[in-house]
């Protein structure tokens, strides 16, 4: 059997070859007389094959045979049976197959453009990691700093980086927001916790609140954070290994700790929260630090982590972490430093 796409020839069946063999061994041929010209054309008449209408074409012949001579004549006649040579019209449907294969364009092929992705930070990468990526207890370091560059350590399948943030409504901070991505902020090589390679340095001063005017309030703020996961947005990640975070910081002005997660954060940075967005931090308040020249360690338990009490989320999914921030109050002049941060 031939395939051709989706259609099928199919050749005419041996029953009916068969039944026409067995009409043309059953034909009987009666030769009359001696001469060569009779025998020679007996012979024909028993080879070929029967006429459509077998009963009919029997009887001529017998009925031509009876006649001597005549009988040949009239015997010729039966091989108009091979006509039955038309039968393999089935052929034509050959022409079929090239319609079947006209649907596979090709197109689908299209929608994998996910595959022009590169690693995150890499400037290519816009889609964020499904299902959340996770850490493992393993993996405690998030950045010690030491490497100098402004991305958090590629490990427990984190891959976030540095920034610096402010309302540049009368607030100052050096290093000053990337925010073209020609200066990403870099550790500092100085007075770093334990006399370690880096650590991250911030200087300025937040500008006061201005609420005079209702519903053009102004807030000064400034600070410094990094995303956990992040594909040239800030994307979820999951830290269920983990109990909590720590780092050490120095400085003489009071902090605000923001540790985000998608019920804390607005849909531009990557969450879900419209009114009451806070981070949680140690107590829900503010941490003083106390000593320019003093590393302070600075503990987040997630089990007891609290936010403010204006906030509106009252438990920290540390399944959907987005983001650590040390965040300046306003009206402060600040010099804060930042070292080894790192789960448990």
């Amino acid at each position: 059997m031939s395939v051709y796409g989706v259609f099928a020839f199919v050749p005419p069946t041996s029953g009916k070859i068969a039944s026409m063999n067995a009409l043309n061994s059953n034909s009987k041929c009666l030769v009359l007389g001696f001469g060569l010209l009779a025998l020679a054309a007996c012979s024909a008449e028993a080879s070929a094959p029967p006429s459509p209408s077998s009963g009919t074409g029997n009887t001529s012949a017998t009925n031509g045979g009876s006649g001597g001579s005549s009988a040949g004549g009239t015997g010729t006649t039966l091989p108009t049976a091979g006509t039955t040579t038309t039968l393999p019209t089935a052929g034509t449907t050959g022409t079929n197959p090239g319609t079947g294969g006209t649907p596979p364009t090709g197109s689908a092929g299209s929608a994998p453009t996910a595959g022009t992705t590169g690693s995150a930070g890499g400037g290519a990468l816009t889609v964020c990691p499904s299902p959340p990526a996770a850490g493992t207890a393993a993996d405690l370091l998030i950045d010690n700093l030491d490497d100098g560059d402004n991305g958090i350590g590629k490990i427990g399948g984190r891959s976030g980086y540095w920034y610096t943030y402010a309302d540049m409504i009368g607030t100052t901070i050096t290093p000053m927001p990337d925010t073209t991505k020609a200066n990403p902020l870099k550790p500092s090589a100085t007075g770093c916790h334990d006399g370690s390679a880096g650590c991250i340095a911030i200087t300025g001063m937040t500008a006061m609140d201005d609420v005079t005017v209702v519903g053009m309030e102004k807030y000064g703020y400034a600070g410094v954070g990094f995303d956990f996961s992040n594909a040239m947005k800030s994307c979820v990640y999951n830290g269920t290994a983990y109990s909590g975070i720590r780092f050490y910081a120095k400085g003489d002005v009071a902090i605000t700790v923001k540790l985000n997660t998608t019920a804390t954060v607005t849909s531009a940075e990557g969450g879900t929260c419209t009114t009451g967005c806070a981070g949680f931090s140690p107590t829900g308040v503010d941490v003083l630090l106390e000593d320019p020249a003093t590393w302070q360690l600075i503990d987040i338990p997630f089990a007891t982590a609290k936010q403010p009490t204006w906030a509106t989320v009252a438990t920290l999914d540390k399944a959907a972490l987005i983001s650590l921030q040390v965040q300046i109050p306003p009206g402060q002049t600040f010099n804060v430093a930042l070292d080894d941060f790192t789960f448990y």
